[in-house]
């Protein structure tokens, strides 16, 4: 059976193809139309490439598909094309879908939150924000789901005379975090920013967060309408009265670190209620909530469950994996296969030698070829001398994580590389952390985490003297967004990292997304061929392949 699946809802948009039940493909949207998100494209999303992106790999036709699922929150124009064909699922369904199938368990307890979800019914804008389910097999039971209000304010920017939406949503996990992430200043979609601030932060206003919602052992989180709008007066009465920079950036990461300490807070309740309701030793999370790698450590240390699976596409991109296998097993009957192989989040397309030497060709003028006959080696070596690589490899990840094959890499053992990566490189905030991939038989020397952590989707403390030992990687807190490699599941990545052991004694390397701020992910050679050109990076390895930019020669006035 083939099945089509699309992602997203107003953002995210994605697709992914399953074809006996097995993934094959699921690529990104915006990797494909390189506007991040796919924010303000309007119109533009009829042509919903991430489908044909699919299609084409797999060698398939639309004719040949037996099934096409989504969500029932997609902005429409993105699956018109497919509008008379399309199954819409529940959204959170979706998402429940995309960890559990995925997952090694036979059963387990799913957990979803995400800023919102599906729209109930029962009033005009109530919306679902959390569900507990319980996986049996082929089939996911709801347990319990909580709803909210969503809430529209418009206001007038008098200066610019621009209508601004502001929207809150009651009862939301996501919503609360969210509200906090848009008063720090940092926009739609950089809940990642609070995260990496609030390591900087202290706890002096935790204990004030309190009266901005409530949580019971019942799993029940609760945060009305009045309390998200005295919550945002709070954080703009007391960041307004700040003039001095310094001072105005330590009181943003206080109050990151309280809603940090609170989501973690109420993540750990509501992972406790769903253990003592289902009694299972596995526990899958899903939702754009559980891209927080510091609570999804918490969760794994201070909750009864032993084994915890998260989506590597955890936010709405995610949800096209979810209802593609959905349709494969509730809709289309097909049997669930449970395996120990971990889940590859490398589902693109790969691009071999020949179209990636033909994007180098294409700018010859600005690229040289070096030589080498073992380019992990090399590349180790160029690492060890403290030299910024662009790292070309296989099939793109799906997810907003680079895992070794759309990545950028570093020596990590010097903590100044982080403030010349997120300076000369990515052109970010200085507080913004990178991530350590270390070799996977070697991650109980370096770190407090005995699981795989092979998505980046785990914050771990390192252990005593090991952050010193890779500084650039090691959080202003003791920790690091733990990537672990395998040869199994990337052995180019695996390889490289063995070589830079080999040479420095450390299996650590920096990684990083293969992007310049505010852009998607790299996803074809000539993306990475004009990120390489454009940003500071020293080198470009692509597959078997080396470049270096080619000197510019100074031409005197005479040869002008």
């Amino acid at each position: 059976m083939n099945v089509l699946g699309i992602g997203g809802s107003i953002h995210d948009f994605s697709a992914c193809l399953v074809r006996g039940g097995e993934v094959r493909y699921a690529v990104e949207e915006e990797r494909l139309t390189r506007v991040k998100h796919c924010l303000g494209m309007g119109g533009k999303l009829f042509r919903c490439k991430a489908a044909e992106y699919c299609l084409e790999t797999e060698g398939l036709h639309a004719r040949s598909l037996d099934l096409i699922v989504g969500n029932d929150l997609i902005e429409p124009v993105y699956f018109m094309k497919y509008g008379k064909e399309i199954k819409l699922i529940n959204h959170h369904l979706a998402h429940a879908s995309s960890a559990f199938y995925p997952s090694p368990y036979k059963q387990a307890a799913v957990l979803v939150a995400d800023g919102r979800g599906s729209f109930t019914g029962s009033a005009p804008r109530q919306r679902e924000t959390v569900t507990y389910y319980w996986g049996d097999s082929t089939e996911i039971r709801e347990i319990k789901k909580l709803t909210g209000e969503d809430r529209l304010d418009f206001t007038i920017d008098h200066e610019s005379e621009k209508e601004l939406t502001d929207a809150d949503m009651s009862h939301s996990i996501g919503g609360f975090y969210e509200r906090v992430t848009s008063e720090l200043g940092f926009g739609l979609l950089q809940e990642g920013k609070t995260m990496g601030l609030s390591a900087y932060g202290t706890p002096r206003f935790v204990e004030a967060f309190y009266a901005f919602y409530s949580m019971d052992r019942e799993g029940n989180f609760s945060q009305t309408l009045e309390q998200l709008s005295d919550l945002r007066n709070y954080i703009r009465q007391g960041l307004s009265q700040i003039k001095d920079a310094r001072q105005l950036l330590q009181t943003k990461a206080d109050l990151a670190y309280a809603a940090q300490h609170h989501i973690e807070r109420i993540l750990i309740m509501a992972c406790r209620y769903l253990h003592e309701v289902t009694g299972s030793r596995n526990l899958c999370l899903a939702g754009g909530v559980f891209l927080n790698s510091v609570a999804n450590y918490r969760i794994l240390r201070e909750t009864p469950f032993e084994n915890v699976f998260i989506q590597p596409a955890a936010g709405d991109a995610g949800t096209a994996v979810g209802s593609a296998l959905y349709g494969a097993h509730m809709l289309g009957g097909e049997a669930r296969t449970v395996t120990n192989i971990p889940f590859s989040p490398y589902l693109g397309k790969a691009y071999g030698e020949k179209e990636c030497l033909e994007a180098a060709l294409a700018c010859q003028d600005q690229l040289e070829r070096v030589e080498t006959d073992d380019v992990y080696r090399t590349a180790a070596g160029l690492l060890s001398e403290g030299c910024i690589i662009g790292w070309f490899q296989g099939r793109s990840e799906i997810g907003p994580r680079a895992l070794g094959n759309r990545s950028i890499i570093a020596d990590p053992r010097h903590s100044g590389m982080k403030d010349t990566i997120n300076d000369r490189i990515k052109h970010r905030e200085a507080f913004r952390p990178f991530a350590p991939a270390v070799l996977r038989e070697r991650q109980g020397d370096y770190f407090e985490l005995e699981c795989p952590s092979p998505y980046m989707l785990m914050v771990s403390p390192f252990r005593e003297g090991k952050g010193a030992e890779a500084g650039a990687v090691c959080h202003e807190d003791g920790t690091g967004r733990v990537q672990t490699v395998t040869e199994e599941m990337n052995a180019p990545f695996y390889r490289l990292i063995s070589a830079f052991d080999e040479i420095t004694g450390v299996p650590v390397l920096l990684n990083t997304s293969f992007n310049d701020n505010g852009e998607p992910i790299v996803e074809t050679p000539s993306d990475a061929i004009s990120c390489f050109l454009r940003i500071d990076l020293d080198y470009l390895v692509m597959n078997q392949m080396i470049f270096k930019k080619r000197a510019r020669v100074l031409r005197t006035d005479d040869e002008k």
